[in-house]
Order: C-alpha cells, then sequence, then structure tokens
C-alpha cells in the first residue's frame, strides 16, 4: 500500500465537453427551424399548466387551448378551453381523471391551428411527465 499512486488515463474518448458542445450545437440548429414551443407541465396534484411560446421563447398570449379525453388517437368528449395568459400560459384544475389520456388543441388568436398533441395524467391526475412538441412554420 506504500507504493506509487496509480493513475486512470483517458485513452480513445472523446472529451465529455467536445460531446456536449456537439450535442448542444445539434439541439440549436434544431430548434432553429421549429416554430412555436408548446409545453404540458405537472402542476400541482390535479392541475396541468399549458405553455406557448414561440421560437426566441417569448410567450404567445391569447392562444386558444382546448383539451379532450382521448378516444383511441381521436378527440372525444371536451374537458375544458382557455385562452393563454400575458405569459403565454394556462392551467387547468381538477378537470382530470388519473392514468388517462387526452388531446391538446392549440389555436392562434386568429383561429388557425398551430399544435395537436396527446398528453397522459398519472395517478395524481396531472400531467404524467413534460411533454415539449415543436410546430414547424
Amino acid at each position: 500500500m506504500t507504493g506509487k499512486p496509480k493513475s486512470i488515463g483517458n485513452k480513445g474518448t472523446v472529451p465529455y465537453t467536445a460531446a456536449f458542445l456537439v450535442a448542444l450545437l445539434a439541439f440549436a440548429a434544431g430548434a432553429v427551424t421549429y416554430g412555436y414551443v408548446f409545453k404540458v407541465l405537472p402542476s400541482r396534484p390535479g392541475c396541468v399548466q399549458v405553455s406557448v411560446k414561440n421560437p426566441g421563447g417569448q410567450a404567445v398570449p391569447d392562444a386558444k387551448v382546448e383539451i379532450y379525453i382521448a378516444v383511441y388517437g381521436a378527440t372525444g368528449e371536451k374537458v375544458d378551453e382557455a385562452i393563454t395568459d400575458m405569459g403565454g400560459k394556462v392551467r387547468f384544475c381538477d378537470k382530470f381523471q388519473p392514468n388517462k389520456e387526452y388531446v391538446i388543441l392549440v389555436y392562434k388568436s386568429t383561429g388557425e391551428k398551430l399544435w395537436e398533441g396527446f398528453f397522459a395524467t398519472n395517478e395524481r391526475s396531472t400531467a404524467d411527465f413534460p411533454v415539449i412538441v415543436r410546430q414547424e412554420y
């Protein structure tokens, strides 16, 4: 145990910093080619917050958000609808059932459809996982 300390070498591997920078550049290049960014975020139990932003990260106010129960990948009964606030966010509470799938539709204030997607709830009736979807121009 009193011998020389052994060194651990970095043989034939890509430095972590270089790999991180390559991944970051690839993500940034992909993000530039997309339009609006939509997030379905978990919130307090029983609530789901929806955030709508443009490619520059600025909030999109007055976007209409509609949520339906998903029926075999289609839209079923409407759960609720609301308009995003000045921060581009809207929160829906006490409207969801545990472990269910929902369809979400987002429209511009002009009525043009921006995005359609799905999210699921967990046992606490909140969004199961943050979902980020990008809509092309």
